[in-house]
């Protein structure tokens, strides 16, 4: 992969990872509830679930490319315009008097933990599209699809395991920090408009 894609890839991965959707609120919970051991086993949970997503999109996109090079191209595009979408709306975001997520109870289980994540990553939606429609813009059909999917997923894996590990690390102090409405509109601005150069820059790349 030529560095510039690189760059953006790991770019685009840092900043989705960081925007605090269900999967790092869930992961500051339990740092905040439960402690640092306990929250490992969300982590994982939650790491297993995109795995699972990865692998899945490794499938249909194998499928795509021997079907046509017309909806490989579509999905490129589509990605790039999600991106733009998604920092739009961060941008124009309406700025919550608190952020919180679902208290849990003291006594919950490892495995309920780890579970529960999963779970989350799963059917989180930044995930499914994320998975679906920006991840395959960044794979050559020209190179092995296997080390290209490798590669990434390292990648992804190592930025998002280090953005729960934050949120996980950080618990009522991260959520006490976004519960300022300036820091939170610089937040949402900041990751909006890097979300937006990032979809723009992917149109200029891939064509």
């Amino acid at each position: 992969m030529p560095l510039d894609q690189l760059l953006l890839y790991f770019t685009v991965t840092f900043f989705v990872s960081a925007s605090p959707g269900p999967v790092m609120l869930a992961c500051m919970n339990y740092g905040g509830q439960h402690g640092m051991r306990k929250a490992f086993y969300g982590m994982a949970g939650a790491t297993c679930g995109n795995l699972l997503l990865m692998i899945l999109s490794a499938f249909g996109l194998g499928l795509l490319l021997q079907g046509s090079d017309f909806w490989f191209s579509a999905l490129q595009w589509f990605g790039a315009a999600y991106l733009a979408w998604l920092g739009i709306k961060m941008w124009r975001q309406p700025i919550p008097s608190a952020i919180s997520a679902d208290s849990q109870a003291p006594g919950v289980s490892r495995r309920l933990l780890f579970l529960q994540a999963m779970g989350i990553a799963v059917s989180n939606p930044k995930g499914l599209i994320y998975f679906g429609a920006v991840f395959p813009q960044f794979i050559s059909p020209k190179q092995p699809l296997l080390f290209q999917f490798f590669f990434l997923t390292v990648i992804f894996v190592m930025t998002d395991l280090l953005w729960m590990l934050a949120y996980a690390k950080g618990g009522n102090f991260i959520v006490g920090w976004l519960r300022d409405a300036e820091h939170q509109r610089w937040f949402n601005r900041i990751s909006g408009g890097a979300l937006m150069t990032t979809g723009a820059l992917m149109v200029l790349i891939n064509n």
